[in-house]
């Protein structure tokens, strides 16, 4: 593209050729490096109109020095720096030629990626900009036409040249904003210090792009397209498929609830790695789902039903098939068996399956035996919940125990009564109106308070949960694996990160308002997911906190009370009072 340019010859060396592409703060010129007789792209830093001496050398002295920075960066998708030489007063940057076409042609001209290929670009440009950060480079400029697909179908981040190297401002002396409005983060428009969460919001921005054809945010004028980051939705992407979660997460206007790279490369992997005739499955005809049959009630059940079961048109919808089928769902048994079972009613049949699939995603996710399972969901996994669980309430919800109640904890081995006392405050920092809980098959113990029971027991070793009567609000839930995943420090947040599509799915009016990692009494990963859903036709908070206490012992505690108590008194006194008093057992 372009045309040819005058034969100039850059450092005895370079001899410039035609020009391949202007932008804002260069030019980019295709080149040859006569002392190795290869092919270069050559990049000259261009200065913008009116600008002063000083703010000609600060520019100079910054381009020299990202130039050494992104030099250090090593990743297959960064374009390789050769040299930088000075030349006319000014840098050029002397690079690795990529031969193909950019992200913003191959839309232009191809048409929009399928989901697949989109995650893949995305999982590229991620993979640099993790290197980037850790050199302390943020790249700035994320966007389709800085992403080359070579002809073998390379991936690389070009364009480094307005990076910013940490320390350094994100605007220029001038107040200039560098960077393209329609990808450019809502607090680097506002005028505040980025950080790596900037390009993570870029990257949105370009999968966003690469799937529907368009940016995000697009008002024809730089100050219209950057008001509308700041304060206006996106329209929801058409063609994002198994893509929307990574991009709604990405674009998540504050940054410190915006999905990072961890969280993002678990999301993006889940997308690549999904069969093709699974990334859109086929809705689930219910005319044609086989009901389950009566199933003989062997749990004893904590409190009787308040209602009668609502009709079937108020029951959540069975998953799909791909949720269904999924290896080792406690669903799978169910579904292989449906077609030899008499008759009974859809609406058992969509609250099994929901309560099943919820109960099987929203756990610990730190290891494999079980923690996590919220609210007893998974119970033995094929039992028929009794009348509440028929009612209008969102998936994962069950008020009926999945085993034995507190009432027959001593059964099990299990005291979960705690030690009365007497109304006063307890060793050990427990306060007046609670008392000590221990949980010795789980391997831990809580102060709750003292009119509270444990009203159920998770299933497949997982954990108890505990309340003043069974369904009642608010409830603490905590589970224990003796296999956690490992002990880097995303451990927790990955795998809350990765179960959350599940339960956003399978949840009434799920919102969530963060999901972060934290650091909490020096173990290794903990990470908390604060989220709104709808719950027995209640508003509800849920704080669930998983974290790796050691090589054997896992646990979530997860925390939901009514949302119009959240911030009470009573609520806040229970999470901090759970949070400082709850202790892992050997």
């Amino acid at each position: 593209m372009g045309h040819e340019g005058d034969g100039k010859l850059l450092a005895g060396r370079y001899r410039l050729g035609a020009v391949l592409g202007r932008g804002g703060m260069g030019t980019v010129w295709r080149a040859t490096d006569e002392v190795l007789g290869r092919t270069v792209a050559v990049k000259e830093l261009r200065f913008p109109n009116a600008i002063d001496e000083e703010e000609k050398r600060r520019l100079v002295t910054r381009t020299l020095r990202e130039a050494k920075a992104i030099a250090r960066i090593r990743n297959t998708s960064a374009v390789t720096v050769y040299d930088v030489v000075d030349e006319d007063d000014r840098p050029w940057i002397v690079m690795e030629l990529v031969e193909g076409r950019s992200l913003a042609d191959v839309t232009k001209e191809d048409g929009p990626l399928t989901p697949k290929r989109a995650a893949e670009v995305g999982l590229a440009v991620l993979d640099v900009l993790r290197a980037a950060h850790a050199q302390g480079i943020l790249h700035r400029d994320v966007k389709p036409s800085n992403v080359l697909i070579g002809q073998d179908g390379r991936v690389v981040l070009t364009d480094f040249g307005i990076a910013q190297v940490e320390g350094d401002p994100s605007i220029t002396s001038t107040g200039m904003l560098v960077g393209a409005p329609s990808y450019i983060s809502p607090e680097r428009a506002r005028g505040q210090r980025p950080g790596p969460a900037a390009d993570m919001w870029s990257l949105g921005g370009l999968l966003y792009a690469a799937v529907e054809g368009h940016p995000p945010y697009d008002l024809g004028s730089a100050i219209a397209t950057l008001t509308a980051v700041m304060t206006k939705p996106f329209d929801p992407p058409k063609n994002a498929g198994p893509l929307e979660e990574v991009i709604y997460g990405l674009l998540e206007k504050d940054p410190d609830r915006r999905l990072g790279e961890a969280g993002a490369r678990v999301l993006l992997r889940r997308v690549i790695d999904l069969p093709e005739e699974a990334a859109a499955p086929p809705a689930v005809d219910a005319t044609k789902v086989v009901p389950l049959p009566p199933v003989p009630d062997e749990t004893p059940v904590a409190e009787p039903a308040a209602e009668p079961a609502k009709p079937a048109a108020t029951a959540p919808a069975p998953p799909g098939p791909a949720t269904l089928h999924r290896a080792g769902s406690p669903v799978a048994g169910v579904v292989s068996r449906i077609a030899e079972l008499p008759r009974r009613t859809l609406v058992v049949i969509a609250a099994v399956v929901a309560l099943a699939v919820l109960g099987t995603v929203l756990a610990v996710a730190l290891g494999d035996d079980g923690g996590g399972d919220p609210d007893g969901a998974k119970g033995r996994g094929t039992a028929a919940p009794s009348a509440p669980a028929t009612k209008d309430k969102s998936p994962g919800q069950s008020e009926q125990p999945s085993t034995t109640p507190s009432a027959d904890a001593s059964a099990s081995g299990d005291e979960g009564e705690g030690d009365d006392d007497g109304g006063q405050a307890e060793p050990g920092g427990v306060p007046a109106g609670f008392k000590v809980f221990t949980e010795k098959r789980f391997q831990f113990s809580v102060a709750l308070p003292k009119s509270w029971r444990r009203v159920a027991t998770t299933s497949g070793g997982g954990g108890a949960i505990f309340a003043a009567s069974a369904g009642g609000f608010p409830r603490v839930q905590i589970d224990f694996t003796s296999s956690p995943r490992g002990l880097d420090r995303d451990a927790a947040y990955e795998a809350w990160v990765a179960q959350e599509p599940a339960v956003r799915s399978g949840s009434q009016d799920y919102r969530r308002l963060s999901l972060k990692t934290v650091d909490w009494r020096g173990y290794p990963s903990v990470a908390d997911w604060h989220f709104l859903r709808t719950q027995s036709g209640e508003r509800v908070h849920v704080l669930n906190r998983g974290m790796v206490v050691d090589r054997s012992h896992g646990y979530a505690i997860m925390i939901t009370c009514p949302a119009a108590g959240w911030d009470g008194k009573a609520c806040t006194a229970l999470r901090n009072t759970v949070f400082d008093t709850f202790e892992p057992m050997n």
